[in-house]
């Protein structure tokens, strides 16, 4: 058998545990066989570049967990950030509506639209029991007024991941399978403790809590360079990053402790699927997990998120459920939102879904049925201004009021490191990509903006979430 499809429970009794797993077994079995809705496990970290689990072939991380989960579902390799930073990429899975639609367009500044339903009010208005733990930070709703909260979430994943995942493990081995359905929500903030330690090492040696580094740390990335071409938004954040004048020891040295807090955020999904498999639950139990957003590691020299580049912009995205979704399977073709997240929980759960929710049902993928119709294209935003067109072939950038845009080669530049963008041969592209952002936009119910709701105060400090 292949560890990385073996169950908990198979494993307790390959070891000589046999008699619990049967007693489990025998606890949670149904005395009739009922059609029942699922039950809705959404996992989510804070800041994890999709690259970075050892199933997907990174050699400086081990992600078991996570790995596991991959081998017994479907991992999607073109999966983004509907907005590459924390609340509105929040904000869009939770509302199923772009950032320009749901209010929450930058970080605690703009609330969301208070006359848009979230996942948690509607999935509990139509039969499930909707729980949270851990970090929500959706601006302007309170998530206690849309779920049950196990635990809150904090700015530090060291300190409060592992009681999110105890929560989640608390409430799931109390759970029967004749409860009725639940929602439940884990919001897991690493490796977003990454955000720290570069704040912490601006200059000089770099130092860690983590322990002293390997002999060997891992390499700069191909693309750690970029082309100078870049939109003002983009070289101003570059003009201003963490990371100026690092070493590139100093670069290396950041990249070892972000594939540790990957490490950290794996043991803590770890935990939560045991608790799921122990249970007997995992067979009733859609699990998808997913990422806010990406971050920079070292990738066109920058650090953090909120730029479009794929190291920001691309999340993992993983969905697994014994028996409805094919297992094993990696999807390198089709083009993955995250405003397809509530589409397809609503799906799943067999409900209608959102109010006008932009996303596309992942549900026929994932079970495998022949000719699907699928998305030619997909659009993300960042910043306010700064919007992305993604096919399978190129990816094209543009901000409002900016004259300079980027368009790359995605296949034979992954690293998008040369800017197509004025290039007389790529002219009919560009053109092309640009009329289906404006026919994007002109589906979408624009909010109008008002003045920020919060001003920041300083910069933010450890300790808050981001």
């Amino acid at each position: 058998m292949n560890p990385l499809h073996a169950t908990r429970r198979t494993f307790l009794k390959a070891g000589g545990a046999g008699g619990i797993g049967l007693i489990l077994t025998a606890q949670h079995a149904p005395a009739v066989a009922e059609k029942r809705s699922p039950n809705l496990l959404f996992m989510h970290l804070d800041q994890h570049y999709w690259e970075a689990v050892s199933a997907f072939g990174c050699q400086h991380v081990r992600t078991p967990a996570i790995d596991r989960l991959a081998a017994q579902g479907t991992s999607f390799s073109l999966s983004y950030s509907a907005n590459p930073v924390c609340c509105p990429a929040r904000a869009c899975w939770y509302t199923g509506r772009a950032s320009s639609e749901n209010g929450v367009v930058m970080n605690d500044q703009w609330p969301v639209a208070p006359e848009l339903p979230d996942l948690g009010q509607w999935l509990s208005t139509r039969g499930y029991d909707s729980v949270y733990a851990g970090k929500w930070h959706v601006t302007g709703r309170n998530f206690t007024q849309s779920f049950r909260v196990l635990t809150p979430g904090s700015g530090v994943g060291e300190v409060t991941d592992g009681s999110v995942s105890r929560a989640a493990e608390g409430f799931l081995r109390s759970r029967k399978r004749s409860d009725k359905p639940f929602f439940l929500n884990l919001g897991f903030l690493q490796p977003h403790d990454c955000c720290y330690w570069v704040m912490e090492h601006v200059g000089g040696t770099p130092l860690t809590r983590l322990g002293s580094p390997p002999a060997e740390l891992p390499p700069l990335p191909p693309n750690h360079g970029h082309d100078p071409s870049e939109p003002a938004p983009v070289s101003r954040r570059r003009n201003k990053r963490e990371g100026d004048g690092w070493s590139a020891e100093h670069w290396r040295w950041y990249l070892w402790n972000y594939y540790r807090m990957v490490e950290m955020a794996d043991a803590e999904v770890g935990r939560v699927l045991d608790a799921l498999e122990d249970a007997g639950l995992s067979e009733d139990t859609l699990v998808l997990l997913t990422s806010d957003h990406g971050d920079g590691l070292a990738r066109h020299g920058l650090t953090s998120k909120m730029f479009l580049y794929d190291e920001a912009a691309r999340v993992p995205f993983i969905a697994a459920f014994p028996g409805r979704v094919k297992e094993g399977v990696r999807d390198t073709s089709h083009l993955v939102s995250g405003l397809d997240v509530a589409p397809t929980l609503c799906d799943f759960a067999g409900i209608d879904g959102l109010p006008k929710a932009r996303g596309l049902s992942l549900r026929p993928l994932l079970e495998g049925r022949a000719d699907c119709p699928w998305r030619e294209f997909l659009v993300s935003d960042t910043f306010r201004t700064g919007r992305m067109v993604r096919t399978p072939e190129f990816k094209y950038i543009a901000y409002q009021g900016d004259p300079v845009t980027q368009l790359f080669d995605m296949r034979n530049d992954p690293g998008e490191l040369k800017n197509l963008a004025a290039d007389a041969a790529k002219a009919d592209v560009v053109r092309d990509l640009a009329g289906r952002l404006a026919s994007w936009e002109k589906t979408l119910d624009i909010l109008p903006l008002k003045e920020p709701a919060v001003k920041k105060a300083g910069k933010r400090r450890r300790g808050t979430q981001g």
